[in-house]
């Protein structure tokens, strides 16, 4: 396997010698020979790169990642049935091997930490090298490959040029503002004289390193206290042209971007006719002008906690798998295993819970009643008869089908494992649903009341109540889920500009939601409560830790009595879609604030309330029977009268009514 490695590693050079490719696929490749030990290539197997990427998932691997070594391996056995003619398959299966990567926003810098960052910056050369990255977005990379000759000093009334060389040996211009050009000619000014042609350069007066530019911004963040990387620099500047209006075509351009698509994960979190139409509505909702407010710092953990389910946690779960029959235990214990980074924190160990309740009831049904004892002996006929006998139990249509979505999760899961089964398990259909039920949301004077509640009495000076109105503005304010808002991070807050970025929403998906000067109020009076010293990173603690959705939903139940309403969390996610599609706001705006990858599920939450249809019906009906209350009415009117249907409308209302323009 190794001698097959090198000699890929040499076909890599040769295709890409200006790319770092070759010394990443040639780690990863390493990395999985000696997973697998002595094997000779047309030895591997698919059931070989399975234990490989469960290998992975145990050392906390990011989706990303596992799937970039898994492209290096697909790579590797591609080039030996193409270039070297060998006898031998792919064991890479996308539908089976790869992970679920979701969709990230980039992790950008508040400008805020900008600032904090070139206040400490005394260095000209450093000026000069990370103005570059923050003021015309170039990679770290581009910023070591750069020669003295690539600045052009500008002409007049023009901006001074860099060419850049980019990714693939790709080059290209980019325009310095005079700012940033002074801040080079600073540097150019005390660049010591030698025969290196690179422009920035070490204290050996030679190329300065990537490694070399990574060290000192570590040690100017951790100066201010700030975690930033060289490419959130770059994040950072594509974000700020964005909010100003460049368009998407133009940016891509300056980044260096051959598809627009690659541009677009720069800025998704920047979208300025979200904000826009976002801020419009709610203000009308709240009826106050937006606030000014001075900027709220907090302290940021160094180290934060990991947004992934904890170990510990899974090995609760697995822990709770005796209580299946035997023969499902194993096919749930690879299925937690491989899910279990890919789970959200807050709810993962519930989730695990739900599906070993469903294996519990539907294995036990099948081994005393069909005698089924492993998934060969498993017959489609089985699945309908446990079907029906829920039926005849009086179980719910939903419930029946929310059983079957969870069996037939961990029957996929086996199916691309090559797990021997009767097919005709995915064709049992579950009792069809009668009817829809409309989304259960709250009515205004219901909402103002229990809004009217949480927010009455509330002592600015104790914490359960700034706790307490902090989250359920949140929650009302944002149409965050709740596992979502409890898995928010002080790194997610940016007061300073009124948004909260949401990591890993379903599925897998960031977004960015935006704040209400109410909620930006709230959070500022939390966060004056909240314990400094406490080296948690959740933005809401209560008793020093994250709190439970069950707690949540407990302390909104108690506010819901109080008011009269029956509330939960999700009730106000399905409020929050009524009340903004009923002012208006577009239904694409409303789809991306709640995180829907598809609009038809946006739809679902955003029914009219049934006061609009009400008074849009009446409006239309107050015209029906009666054409001569307007003026196009008795325009209809007398042509029907005076001339047949052969004639054109239009033409003869321009004769008679020239002042009047008619549109099809």
């Amino acid at each position: 396997m190794q001698e097959t490695i090198v000699q890929f590693g040499r076909y890599l050079r040769r295709r890409y010698p200006h790319s770092s490719t070759a010394k990443h696929y040639l780690s990863d490749l390493g990395i999985f020979s000696r997973s697998i030990g002595q094997k000779a290539p047309f030895q591997v197997t698919a059931q070989d790169v399975d234990a490989f990427i469960e290998q992975q998932i145990a050392t906390n691997l990011a989706n990303t990642t596992i799937n970039r070594r898994l492209d290096a391996i697909h790579a590797l056995f591609e080039y030996l049935v193409s270039n070297e003619g060998q006898a031998c398959q792919n064991p890479v299966i996308a539908r089976r091997h790869r992970m679920k990567r979701g969709s990230h926003l980039p992790r950008d810098a508040t400008d805020q930490d900008i600032t904090k960052l070139f206040s400490v910056i005394d260095d000209k050369r450093d000026r000069a090298m990370f103005g570059l990255m923050v003021g015309a977005g170039l990679r770290v990379g581009e910023v070591t490959a750069l020669q003295v000759d690539d600045v052009k000093a500008p002409e007049s009334g023009q901006l001074a040029k860099l060419r850049v060389q980019g990714k693939g040996d790709k080059e290209r211009i980019v325009w310095l503002i005079p700012s940033l050009w002074k801040q080079l000619q600073e540097w150019l000014k005390v660049k010591p004289e030698g025969e290196c042609a690179c422009l920035f350069l070490n204290q050996h007066n030679r190329c300065l390193s990537v490694g070399g530019i990574q060290y000192w911004l570590k040690q100017y963040c951790q100066s201010v206290r700030v975690a930033m990387s060289c490419h959130q620099l770059r994040h950072t500047f594509a974000r700020r042209l964005v909010e100003h209006g460049l368009p998407v075509d133009s940016l891509a351009k300056l980044m260096g971007h051959e598809y627009l698509q690659i541009t677009q994960r720069y800025i998704d979190g920047a979208d300025p006719s979200v904000k826009a139409d976002f801020e419009a509505i709610m203000l009308s909702l709240e009826q106050q002008p937006k606030q000014t407010r001075k900027p709220l710092s907090f302290k940021i953990p160094a180290v934060t906690s990991s947004r992934k389910p904890s170990s510990e946690d899974l090995a609760k779960l697995r822990g709770r798998l005796q209580e299946l029959p035997v023969w499902m235990r194993e096919a749930y214990d690879s299925y937690f295993c491989w899910r279990w980074p890919t789970w959200r924190a807050q709810t993962a160990y519930q989730i695990g819970i739900n599906l070993v309740g469903v294996g519990k009831k539907l294995g036990y049904w099948l081994t005393s009643h069909r005698q089924v004892n492993s998934w060969k002996t498993l017959r489609r006929a089985d699945l309908e008869a446990w079907v029906k006998a829920n039926c005849e139990a009086g179980k719910t249509s939903k419930t029946i089908q929310n059983y079957l979505a969870q069996f037939r999760m961990i029957l996929k899961f086996l199916e691309d494992r090559d797990c021997v089964m009767d097919p005709g398990l995915f064709r049992v259909k579950p009792p069809k649903v009668e009817g829809r039920s409309l989304p259960r949301y709250l009515s205004e004077p219901e909402y103002q009341r229990l809004e009217a509640v949480v927010k009455k009495g509330m002592r600015k000076s104790h914490y359960a109540d700034c706790f307490d109105r902090a989250w359920f503005l949140t929650l009302a304010h944002t149409g965050l889920r709740v596992s979502e808002m409890l898995d928010l991070r002080l790194e997610d807050l940016n007061l300073e500009t009124d948004y909260m970025t949401v990591r890993g929403s379903k599925p897998g998906r960031d977004r960015v939601v935006y704040l209400t000067p109410d909620l930006s109020q709230a959070l500022e009076e939390y966060l004056k409560q909240r314990p400094v010293e406490s080296e948690e990173d959740h933005v809401f603690l209560l008793h020093g830790r994250s709190p439970s959705v069950r707690t949540i939903q407990r302390r909104l139940e108690w506010y819901g009595k109080k008011a009269k309403v029956h509330v939960s969390p999700h009730r106000l996610r399905h409020t929050l879609a009524t009340r903004l599609i009923n002012k208006g706001m577009p239904i694409h705006t409303l789809r991306k604030l709640l995180g829907h990858q598809k609009l038809s599920t946006t739809q679902i939450y955003a029914y009219v309330y049934d006061e609009t249809v009400y008074k849009q019906f009446q409006e239309a009906m107050s015209w029906v029977g009666k054409p001569h209350q307007t003026k196009i009415g008795k325009i209809a009117h007398r042509f029907n009268k005076k001339i047949s249907g052969e004639k054109n409308l239009t033409t003869w209302c321009s004769r008679h009514y020239p002042t009047i323009k008619l549109h099809n």
